[in-house]
């Protein structure tokens, strides 16, 4: 093997455990989430609660991601979530917080749901919707998030930035299911940090 080919395999074997993360972006129209109630849930179902979707008059936008493990129980998610109180238009743009926009952003170890990781609403900054079509949505988020710990740990959470940019395809209401955050009788915890 050359110098050249062996930098190439240690380069890969660096990448490869961020490239190897599993990400859906998705948008859905007519749904709702309780953003009133969502944060006095139960401590363990923090996490989840606010990214979790019933029918509704409203439009989400949605990011999950899951790292799958490299050693034993070291699998982690993110799930942010954007709610729009109607579904939007290109070029629409408003400052956070608002009553029309609510920004909710999570993480934590998959394995061990709703024990440890952090959860928040964005506080501050702006979102951008840059395109709607038919079969896509696309925005731009740049927000201020102070992240809490569901169960209250001391400096595991602290105030987050994000900035990214979103593109959604559009999805069905029949299409979610727990990992998405579909509003059901019962979570099982396991299968909303789980792909």
């Amino acid at each position: 093997m050359t110098a050249v080919n062996k930098l190439i395999a240690l380069a890969l074997l660096f990448w490869l455990p961020v490239a190897w993360a599993q990400k859906v972006d998705f948008a859905i129209d007519q749904v709702a989430i309780d953003t009133n109630s969502c944060g006095s849930a139960a401590a363990k179902q923090l996490l989840f609660a606010c990214h979790r979707l019933g029918r509704g008059q409203g439009f989400a936008v949605a990011e999950r991601r899951y790292w799958a493990p490299k050693k034993t129980d070291d699998d982690a998610f993110e799930k942010l979530t954007v709610y729009f109180v109607s579904k939007p238009k290109p070029g629409y743009v408003v400052d956070l917080p608002s009553d029309a926009v609510a920004v909710i952003f999570s993480s934590g170890p998959s394995s061990f749901p709703g024990k440890h990781g952090c959860y928040g609403q964005a506080g501050a900054g702006k979102i951008q919707v840059t395109d709607v079509s038919e079969k896509t949505v696309t925005i731009k988020v740049d927000a201020s998030i102070d992240l809490k710990s569901p169960l209250g740990w001391q400096g595991e959470c602290k105030q987050a930035h994000l900035q990214k940019e979103v593109a959604a395809h559009m999805i069905g209401f029949e299409e979610l299911n727990a990992w998405y955050g579909r509003v059901g009788p019962s979570y099982d915890l396991w299968k909303e940090s789980h792909p």
